[in-house]
């Protein structure tokens, strides 16, 4: 084992976790999932990966376009048919589990528990990273102490509808949020990142990096943990 807590078991235990969660979803929130954590695909790729008849991806692709979740784009491949490569629509990432309400209640809690003087000499930026960081330590006390470990990471993460997609990397973990639970504000307000790089810092007995990020144009929020990753902490 690695100093992420890394093995085959852990492995196996990670997929577990997120298969679980995944066989809860209806079809259609799957196709939805299937489409964001790949960016885009296909009807073929969806029906092999669902063991669906292609067919029937096609109703549910029918019905996530007719509800403005899903566009598509045509593909060309050689001389045959052509093929429609489909993604999410802005609509079709919120319709996926969201969490605002549960960020809104915790930070009015936040502010009302603030006391005369508290915030004297901090900008508003270093008051909300503050309320963030406590929030998101909270929310891992919350779950218990199991120990740090990439299986209770993701098993947090899971419940919190990040949907973490996990890779070893040469030592190192890698972590993709496949999902935002609070994306449209998150987009506008960039410091909400503190949220999850403190969740993922408060499990990990390893330094923390994140190297891309969904409010700096990237498809998805990335990091790597294990020694040898930049200094990425809580705070970044």
């Amino acid at each position: 084992m690695d100093s992420c807590g890394w093995n085959t078991s852990a492995a196996v235990q990670v997929q577990r976790i997120i298969t679980h969660f995944m066989a809860s979803r209806s079809t259609r929130d799957t196709i939805l999932e299937l489409i964001q954590n790949r960016e885009s695909e296909t009807v073929a790729g969806l029906a092999e990966e669902l063991s669906l008849a292609p067919a029937t991806v096609r109703r549910h692709l029918d019905i996530l376009q007719r509800d403005g979740m899903v566009t598509f784009s045509e593909i060309r491949r050689g001389t045959g048919r052509p093929e429609f490569l489909f993604s999410l629509t802005e609509r079709g990432h919120e319709n996926l589990p969201k969490h605002y309400s549960d960020m809104l209640g915790s930070l009015v809690s936040k502010m009302a528990a603030l006391e005369p003087g508290t915030l004297d000499g901090k900008s508003g930026a270093e008051i909300l990273d503050n309320m963030l960081t406590d929030m998101a330590h909270e929310s891992v006390a919350e779950r218990g102490d199991d120990g740090a470990g990439i299986t209770r990471l993701t098993e947090i993460l899971q419940e919190q509808d990040f949907n973490p997609e996990i890779n070893n990397d040469q030592g190192k973990i890698s972590l993709s949020l496949m999902s935002c639970p609070f994306r449209s504000v998150a987009m506008n307000n960039p410091q909400l990142c503190s949220y999850d790089m403190a969740v993922i810092s408060a499990v990990a007995s390893a330094p923390v990096e994140r190297i891309s990020c969904l409010t700096e144009g990237d498809p998805v929020c990335k990091y790597l943990i294990g020694d040898g990753s930049a200094q990425g902490t809580a705070s970044d």
